[in-house]
């Protein structure tokens, strides 16, 4: 129950941030609402849609797993032509937001690069270039067949 609530709280602050007035943007507050009823029905799918068609709420006999799946599709076309610019303007370090793709000086093949000679595969026990275990393990087994 405590999850449900920092949802609901998540949502409501979201919900009164955008509606009480402080951003000036009507553009900005547009996508922000789409950003929020997403966000809504996410969690309305997720987890509470089946105490809403319990109660009542969701009467007719009529999937409403169908209608809040149609109308996340109907905002993520809305949300998709903006989206990267809504998560870069937000100012997220690199660090955090582990892409080269949107890395912050746009250069994604020296993170590329930094990324495969710091991966495991290159950091073995002997220094060589031979995976660890492969000498132990698998030569043996390739010599039987």
């Amino acid at each position: 129950m405590s999850k449900e609530h920092f949802r609901y709280l998540t949502f409501w602050n979201f919900r009164e941030r955008i509606t009480n007035g402080s951003i000036k943007c009507q553009k900005l507050q547009g996508h922000l609402t789409n950003l929020c009823i997403l966000y809504g029905l996410n969690m309305l799918q997720q987890d509470n849609a089946a105490s809403c068609y319990e109660c009542g709420y969701f009467a007719g006999g009529l999937s409403f797993s169908t209608f809040i799946g149609n109308a996340i599709k109907h905002i993520l076309k809305e949300v998709r032509p903006y989206a990267i610019s809504l998560v870069e303007s937000y100012g997220v370090s690199d660090t955090v937001l582990n892409s080269a793709i949107g890395n912050s000086y746009g250069d994604i093949y020296e993170t590329h690069l930094r990324w495969a000679k710091d991966s495991k595969l290159n950091h073995t026990k002997l220094g060589d270039a031979i995976p660890d275990g492969y000498l132990e393990n698998v030569k043996p087994l390739r010599g039987k067949m």
